[in-house]
């Protein structure tokens, strides 16, 4: 006891000497040097720590690399974020340079034109951890957009991609950009991340205004899909509309114009507008009036209707437009539901088009409102359907586009309130020739595509006559436009109604309304819902055949191997067990137990599909039989499987059970494959599986000898395969198997349900990891099967 109460004494006096010590050297360095900050913080929290009659919380520096990882697990999600508060920065683009990113160790500049960060904003901001300015301030303050960066990722982001980070940042009114370098690797643990420190030069401006992020030293490597995956990410979130860069101030309010999103590749265009969204377009059409006349053209077009030369369009009643010169327009037309936009984007597009759909008209480069907005229907276009003396859809949500009336022309008067033109023989010519233009292309498209025009067309053949699938989704399309037209005219009589309180009877006939345009809705899904099996029960009728042979093969071998497992069980009994002929019997009967595991797998799955019924699949239902199943086999090919399933009630959209033991098996095989060929100690296979959003991923990773960098965009491409070529001993079954075939099924099957395969980059210790998104059930799925 003595001993120890003098060791204590002994420390204390140690205390005592160090506090005496820093609280000396503190006050040297701030009399004597007072700039060096890094060295009177590292001192004060020195001495701090000495406090024996409080406490303070400390912060490792490690803990930004686990934030990094734990908080942003994609670098796709990760750029988009970035991308987010450029948004939230009030830029109106952002552009993506992807430098040498084929490997890891690439550059990726970030580069946009917002508002840019002062030094408070800069330190403040970005620079703290758990930051409330976006608490404090919801909304951007030039344009008011909702703020869509989450609150303090953007810093973490920037460490989970890369091992520098470079921020340089302007603002209008500064007269210099200032500059800050970021070492991730500065971040180590057993640090205090109060004492490190960044310094913060100021540099000549390099533009008006904005923001750079330089991340160098990447950690991944970037495909174009990838690079595409990012935008779409950010746009989910962040709209690209209206097509026009300006937009009408009203009131001394500046409406915002709009934001667009450009990514490269090593000076390359990977995605833009152009190409994620004007792409999908059926058709691009142009128009304009030159000297009176009228014309119009088809630019591009999916079908055979492309214009050579414009065609010249007369106006009804005077044979010219006399108020229309100067003026042009250029629109974007769509056709939903009809196997002509991918199905990854179709259902972005369509939503897209019911908020930002419509031809926007644009006076010296801004905007005039309220011309497409929501419900306004300015051409007439969602009257002409209701009419129904057009066919071809043509309404609001089929087009994106802009009219844009010269700055020469002073026949157009806007309103004294600024909202809208005044309605003079300019406003009706203006209507005239941009609806009649826009009929006259998609006729000319119709046309091409075999479609009747008009209810009075004369002259129409029987070979031009609409399948019994086409007519069944041009039945939904026509159902989706009933509860367009109801909800349209509901919104229409909420408009006209008086400032007072609705009466009970009003709200009533606004909910039945609603009720009404939602059965209509979901009758139009139940349509194409048959179609859907349409299209599957002829998938099926191709592959019947061998699906019946495999079904009956199965269950003859069921048949059989009780017969195996007596006949070994009696020759293992009367055998010497120290001969070799045991030996050989015990190996038979274990390549038995391995072949009845399989067999009961595949019989249990077939049994699963005699009804064809698809129904919400719960992804741990099908991992983990699969993992029991090839157990024997990855044991003798010396591989280790783990899996990693995060969540639960983790449910796909409808599905078959042996579509997923079709994926997971041709996955299997090809990382077999891959990991022979590599022949590492130990061959490794990882299956994760999570919920992210309203998708269900599942990622198969393994150490095989991966995948070429040329090879990432062909792997799922049919016949291609990068299986050695076969032996003259090799057997057909062996032949089939290395086609190229499995991973274009696996691509097919995916695909079927709206979802997405990728080559993503893998974990640490891996080499290859393909990742497969399909969507995640919808609550009345699951509710339907009791899930």
């Amino acid at each position: 006891m003595v001993e120890k109460r003098i060791a204590r004494k002994n420390v204390e006096k140690l205390d005592i000497m160090d506090e005496t010590k820093i609280r000396a050297e503190l006050s040297e360095t701030v009399a004597k040097d007072p700039n060096n900050i890094d060295k009177i913080l590292k001192l004060s929290h020195q001495l701090a720590s000495l406090d024996k009659n409080n406490v303070r919380f400390s912060v490792d520096s490690g803990v930004i690399d686990r934030l990094g990882k734990e908080l942003v697990a994609r670098h796709e999600t990760a750029v988009s974020e970035l991308v987010k508060n450029a948004y939230d920065a009030d830029a109106t683009k952002a552009t993506l340079h992807f430098f040498n990113v084929d490997t890891s160790g690439g550059t990726l500049i970030i580069d946009d034109d917002g508002a840019g960060m002062t030094r408070d904003q800069l330190i403040n901001g970005f620079m703290r951890i758990s930051s409330t300015s976006k608490i404090h301030e919801p909304v951007s303050p030039i344009f008011g957009r909702s703020r869509a960066g989450k609150k303090g990722i953007g810093r973490f982001s920037a460490q989970r991609l890369g091992n520098k980070l470079t921020i340089i940042t302007q603002t209008k009114n500064s007269e210099s950009a200032l500059k800050i370098v970021v070492n991730w690797e500065k971040y180590l643990m057993d640090e205090d991340l109060f004492i490190i420190s960044n310094k913060v030069e100021q540099i000549p401006k390099e533009k008006e205004q904005g923001t750079k992020l330089i991340i160098e030293d990447l950690r991944e490597w970037w495909s174009d899909s990838m690079i595409k995956r990012v935008y779409r990410y950010a746009i989910d979130v962040i709209q690209p509309f209206p097509l026009s860069k300006k937009e009408k101030r009203k009131d001394g309010e500046i409406v915002d114009p709009g934001f667009e999103i450009l990514c490269l590749k090593d000076g390359n265009e990977i995605a833009n507008q152009q190409s994620m969204f004007y792409q999908h377009a059926l058709a691009e059409i142009e128009g304009y009036v030159e000297k009176g006349i009228g014309y119009w053209m088809i630019n591009d077009s999916k079908v055979d209707a492309i214009t050579k030369n414009p065609i010249a369009l007369e106006a009804e009643k005077k044979g010219t437009y006399l108020h229309l010169n100067g003026i042009r327009f250029k629109a974007y037309y769509y056709i939903y539901n009809a196997g002509l936009i991918p199905k990854q984007v179709e259902s972005y597009i369509r939503e897209t088009s019911k908020e930002h759909g419509g031809i926007r008209l644009y006076r010296n480069g801004f905007r005039v409102l309220p011309y497409a907005e929501p419900q306004d229907d300015w051409l007439g276009l969602d009257a002409s359907i209701r009419r129904r003396t057009v066919l071809p859809v043509h309404g609001n949500i089929i087009f994106f586009g802009i009219v844009e009336i010269a700055e020469s022309n002073d026949d157009f008067v806007e309103l004294s309130s600024r909202e809208g033109l005044f309605k003079n023989e300019a406003y009706y010519e203006l209507i005239d020739f941009v609806y009649r233009s826009l009929i006259a292309a998609i006729n000319r498209i119709a046309g091409a595509r075999g479609r009747k025009k008009s209810t009075g067309q004369k002259n129409w053949e029987s070979k031009y006559s609409k399948s019994p699938k086409e007519s069944i989704l041009d039945t939904a399309d026509d159902l989706e436009k009933i509860a367009d037209d109801i909800e349209k005219k509901s919104e229409e009589k909420k408009t006209n109604e008086d400032d007072n309180e609705e009466g009970s009877e009003s709200k009533h006939d606004k909910k039945e309304e609603k009720e009404k345009a939602e059965e209509y809705r979901k009758k139009a899904q139940q349509l194409r819902d048959a179609v859907k099996s349409i299209d599957e029960l002829n998938m099926i009728r191709v592959l019947a055949g061998l699906g019946l042979i495999i079904g009956e093969f199965t269950h003859e071998i069921m048949n059989y191997l009780g017969t195996f497992e007596i006949d070994t069980k009696y020759i293992l009994e009367n055998l010497n067990r120290a001969s070799e002929e045991y030996k050989r019997a015990i190996r038979l009967r274990r390549t038995f137990q391995s072949f009845n595991v399989y067999a009961s797998y595949f019989d249990e799955t077939i049994s699963q599909n005699v009804n064809q019924e698809l129904k919400p699949v719960e992804i741990r239902d099908v991992i983990k039989p699969f993992m029991r199943t090839i157990k024997p086999d990855r044991e003798r090919n010396n591989i280790d499987m783990k899996s990693e399933i995060n969540g639960y009630e983790l449910f796909t959209c409808k599905m078959h059970t042996s579509e997923w033991a079709s994926i997971l098996f041709n996955l299997y095989s090809n990382s077999k494959k891959a990991i022979k060929r590599a022949k590492p100690d130990k061959g490794q296979i990882l299956i994760t599986a999570s919920k992210i959003n309203d998708t269900i991923n599942v990622e198969f990773i393994d150490n095989g000898d991966g995948i070429p960098m040329e090879n990432r965009e062909k792997v799922f491409n049919a016949f291609f395969t990068t299986s050695s070529p076969k032996g003259h001993k090799t057997s057909s079954t062996d032949e089939l198997t290395g086609t190229g075939l499995g991973l274009k099924i696996v691509r097919d099957i995916v695909e079927s349900y709206n979802g997405e395969i990728s080559i993503e980059n893998a974990p640490e210790g891996f080499s290859t990891n393909i990742r497969i998104t399909v969507p995640v059930a919808k609550p009345e799925e699951t509710e339907e099967y009791g899930l």
